[in-house]
Parts: structure tokens; C-alpha cells; sequence
């Protein structure tokens, strides 16, 4: 009987009958009692089977540590850090990882995974470096390369010479020389946006306004989702009915991609993703389109000989320049950027959770932004006990790790934590936005500034303290200050931030903008601004054919 079991649980596995098999083995009894064999292959199926959520994959971040601490095999080891990443839930991982780390600093896989699990923690200074590691190990493991690169953005020490010097690194390791053979389309510009964000994201809200235009103006607009069908939401249905033609590209292997793409003749395609998550840079580096360019998703360049154009505006690249991004540079006439309106703004109101002696400071930008140079100068802020920060998680998911992490990260500036309020996420939008409402003044991050969260404050009424930059990336605080007149919400350095919110904080009836007003002004600028805007944009593709 036994035997004839194990038969059957092979040939589950063989046939790759994943439910099957874990159900064959939830009948044998307590799982914690079972063999460590049968333990095992219960948590690689549960790790394999295409369907497992990740409740499924914690479940076999379990097993495996519980295996591993038995019997220090290193491939059980290697599935305890796959379980752990696609999980995101590191707590069996962690207590080991290090160790196995000192014991091979050159283990490629451990590298990935203490990569992965600081990106968790948004912990952006110890991914650049293991990836950095990794890479030095083995530039050609490919699918590496753009999360390191998309880290490199977090780092003020990183020069944008050194960082376009690692981008041509990737380029040299992918580029292929393709002679763009292209039909002439004659009754309409066949425009196409790549991208895996066609869901409820920052990217589709400065998006939506563009696409309708173009439609409208007499251009072919494709849009390629790189999104799996069961992320799309109703923002993804919206897309849809807005666009000309909707393709799913998520299931793609890289050379069906390229074909899929060419064979759409497109005059332009334009990438929303650059390096960051569900990117194709490395398929697009071969050429899929007569025209690339990338534009809005990644905020800087990508060193990548088959991307010809950027879209910027004369605030965030300067016109001298040019030799730092391996792109020709597109401006726009005002801002490279303009959000859709959302429906039924919240009104402004006024929440003080405690005495109206209290001044609110905020930041609702990702955690991962929160670098720790920003951390020292709002540390320095809140050494005034009455000054309250608030913060907001951008996510649900392990929610109580990350507000912990970034607790601990003030706790070292000594910051009384009563003084830190971490809102949670909200998936509406108008919830979210009232969350503003808490706030006097909005403190931006660095170098890695906010842009959604900086239009959506600035709608609410919410002036924003940004920090100067020195590229694209670090500067799009300044150039949304910048049109709107807000040049004194510009600190120069560290000090002069420090100095400016303290003078907002003890003059605040004299130095902040009225709410109602500042709303008013911002509704009326060139951030909101979507005929104008469309249309220099529209015109700005029309010149280039």
C-alpha cells in the first residue's frame, strides 16, 4: 500500500497534477508529522502549481525552512528563498539568510534573494549593492540588470555619468541591429504604448487624457498590456474602450514578443515601464517599432541605443544636457506630465486629530522613497514635539512588517514615535485623497521625489517642500513647483529644507497658501492643463514622422 501511494504521488508530480497531489497528501494526516520527502514534495508543488496564491507559497516558505533547519541541504535552501520572494513574507528566510551569505559571498542565488528581500523592506541601498554583487559575479544573467538599474535612482551618490555608464553596459549585452523595414501608413499614425500598468496605477491617471486625445486626432493607438488578464480591473476596461486596439502581451516568450510587435507596423511605440517592474527593455532593445521612446513610467534614461527619443520638459533635463542620456530629448512646452482630474474631488477640510496646536507634516510617497537622507532631515523637524508626521502605506499586504521597518529607521534619530502616524492604504480614491486633508504641509522625498502623490497634494490644497536635483528622476518635484510658481516650496540642500520647514511651520498663517485657493490656482495651471497639453503632445509624435 505504501508503496503503490509513493508511485502515485510521483506520477501526480510527473503530470504536474499539483491539486491533486497536494490533496493526496493532506489525506496522509498532520502535515507537520509526515516524512520530510513527503513534506518536501508537498511544498515544491505548492511552489510550482501555476495557481497557487500566495497564502500557497508562504505555506511552502514553511515547509522548506522547517526541512532546512534538519537538514541544511542547499537546494532546500535555494526553495526557501523562491517560496520566500514569491510570498513576499521573509521571516523564515531571514534568521539564515546572512549566514549562508558569509559562508559564499558569491553564491549567485543568495544574492537574488538578500536583493529581493531588501526590496521588501525597501531597504534601496542593500539592493543596488547585492544586485551590484551578483552582477560583478555574472553581468549575464539579463533579467537582473533592470532591477539594478531602476535601484540606482534611490542613491544620491550615484552621478548621472556613473549611472548611464552601467545603463550601456545592459545596452552592449542586448542590443541587436535590426533594419527597421516599416509599411508607410497613409490615413493614420499607428501610435503604440507599452506598458504593464493599464490598471487602477499612477501611470493610467496621467495616461487616460492622452489616450482619448490621439483617438480622437486621427491616431491608431495600440496599447500593449503587459499585465496578466487577472490583474486587469475596471481601469484596464476603460483602456480598452478608449484605445483603438487592446493586445495582451504578459504570456509572451521574448522572441514571440518582438515578432507580435513589428508585425503590428507601428510608427511609434512608446514605452511607460522603462526598468521597472513587468518591463520588456531588453525585447525592445531589438527593435519592435520605426520609432521608440520612453516616456512617463521611468523618469530617466535608459542607455539603450534602440531608444531614440525621451519626452521631458526644459525643468527636468537641461538643454546642455543631452550627453547624459543616450536619448534625443523631446520637451514638451510646460510640464512633461499633466493628471486627469479625478471625478468629485473630496472637499478641503481641516483634520486635527489632537490640539490645533499641532503643525501636520506629511508624505504619502512609497515607503522605498523614504531614503534615509530623508529621514535624518525629518528627524530634525520633529525634534519639535509638536509636529506630527504622517505617513501612508501604499500597501496592504504585510503591512504591519514595512510600518515596522520604517518605525525602526526613526527610532535610530531618536523620533518619538507617538509622533509618526501611518495611514493605511485606501483603494478608493476619494478616501484617498481626503487623506490630505490631515496635512499643513507635504514634505517631498529625495532623491527619489514623488509625482502622483505631489499633483494629488497640490489638488488637495497642500503645498509640497521639494528638494533640488541634479537629473530627470530627482528633479520632477522641482518642475511641478516650478509651474506653479512655488519656487520658495524649492530647498537647495538639506539645511536650507530643514530652515524652510520650520519657516512654514512658525508662519504658517503668513507663509502657507490658503487651501481653497491654492486648489483654485493648481485647477488653473499648466498640471491640469489636458487640452493644451494633449495637444502639444500629439503635435510632438506628428513632427517626428
Amino acid at each position: 500500500m505504501i508503496f503503490s501511494l509513493d508511485q502515485n504521488l510521483k506520477r501526480l508530480f510527473t503530470e504536474k497534477k499539483f491539486f491533486e497531489l497536494e490533496f493526496e497528501i493532506e489525506k496522509l494526516g498532520d502535515l507537520n508529522n509526515l516524512n520530510l520527502n513527503i513534506q518536501n514534495l508537498y511544498a515544491v508543488s505548492k511552489s510550482l502549481n501555476p495557481e497557487s496564491k500566495i497564502k500557497d507559497h508562504k505555506i511552502a516558505a514553511y515547509f522548506f525552512h522547517k526541512i532546512y533547519l534538519k537538514n541544511k541541504n542547499k537546494d532546500t535552501f535555494y526553495n526557501l528563498i523562491i517560496a520566500s520572494v514569491k510570498s513576499a513574507y521573509f521571516q523564515y528566510l531571514e534568521p539564515h539568510i546572512y549566514h549562508e551569505y558569509e559562508k559564499n559571498k558569491k553564491d549567485i542565488k543568495i544574492l537574488e534573494g538578500l536583493a529581493k528581500m531588501h526590496f521588501f523592506y525597501n531597504d534601496m541601498r542593500n539592493v543596488t549593492k547585492y544586485y551590484n554583487e551578483l552582477l560583478n559575479i555574472n553581468p549575464q544573467i539579463l533579467n537582473i540588470w533592470p532591477p539594478f538599474l531602476a535601484s540606482m535612482n534611490y542613491h544620491r551618490d550615484v552621478s548621472q555619468e556613473e549611472y548611464l555608464k552601467f545603463c550601456k553596459k545592459f545596452n552592449n549585452l542586448t542590443y541587436s541591429e535590426y533594419n527597421f523595414s516599416i509599411i508607410q501608413n497613409t490615413n493614420k499614425i499607428k501610435v503604440g504604448f507599452f506598458s504593464s500598468d493599464f490598471k487602477t496605477h499612477s501611470v493610467s491617471f496621467f495616461l487616460k487624457d492622452i489616450i482619448s486625445y490621439l483617438v480622437q486626432d486621427n491616431f491608431e493607438v495600440h496599447l500593449l498590456s503587459n499585465l496578466k488578464s487577472e490583474e486587469e480591473d475596471e481601469m484596464s476596461d476603460i483602456f480598452k474602450k478608449k484605445a483603438s486596439f487592446w493586445h495582451r502581451t504578459a504570456n509572451l516568450q521574448e522572441r514571440d514578443f518582438v515578432n507580435f510587435t513589428r508585425s503590428l507596423n507601428l510608427d511609434i511605440l512608446i514605452d511607460l515601464n522603462g526598468y521597472t517592474y513587468g518591463n520588456r527593455a531588453k525585447e525592445l532593445n531589438s527593435r519592435c517599432a520605426k520609432i521608440q521612446i520612453s516616456y512617463c513610467g521611468y523618469c530617466n534614461t535608459l542607455g539603450l541605443d534602440n531608444f531614440d527619443y525621451i519626452i521631458s520638459d526644459k525643468n527636468l533635463i537641461k538643454t546642455d544636457e543631452g550627453k547624459m542620456y543616450s536619448e534625443k530629448i523631446l520637451y514638451l512646452p510646460n510640464i512633461w506630465n499633466v493628471l486627469t482630474i479625478p471625478d468629485n474631488i473630496p472637499p478641503i477640510k481641516n483634520f486635527k486629530e489632537s490640539s490645533n496646536l499641532n503643525f501636520h507634516f506629511g508624505s504619502f510617497n512609497n515607503f522605498a522613497k523614504i531614503s534615509d537622507e530623508t529621514i535624518s532631515v525629518w528627524a530634525e523637524l520633529l525634534k519639535d514635539k509638536d509636529c506630527i508626521l504622517f505617513l501612508k502605506n501604499s500597501t496592504t499586504f504585510n503591512k504591519e512588517k514595512k510600518n515596522e521597518i520604517l518605525k525602526n529607521k526613526f527610532k535610530k534619530f531618536k523620533v518619538e514615535l507617538s509622533q509618526i502616524k501611518i495611514l493605511e492604504h485606501k483603494k478608493n480614491k476619494n478616501e484617498h485623497l481626503e487623506c490630505y486633508n490631515h496635512i499643513d504641509l507635504a514634505l517631498d522625498t529625495f532623491p527619489y521625489p514623488g509625482v502622483t502623490t505631489t499633483f494629488e497634494s497640490l489638488l488637495m490644497g497642500v503645498p509640497v517642500l521639494t528638494m533640488r536635483g541634479y537629473n530627470f528622476n530627482s528633479r520632477c518635484g522641482e518642475s511641478i513647483n516650478k509651474n506653479i510658481g512655488h519656487e520658495m516650496f524649492i530647498a537647495m540642500d538639506e539645511k536650507d529644507y530643514i530652515q524652510k520647514a520650520i519657516s512654514f511651520k512658525n508662519e504658517k498663517n503668513k507663509l502657507l497658501p490658503d487651501k481653497n485657493l491654492l486648489r483654485s490656482s493648481v485647477l488653473k495651471s499648466s498640471l491640469f492643463d489636458k487640452d493644451s497639453f494633449t495637444k502639444a503632445f500629439s503635435n510632438l509624435l506628428k513632427n517626428l514622422l
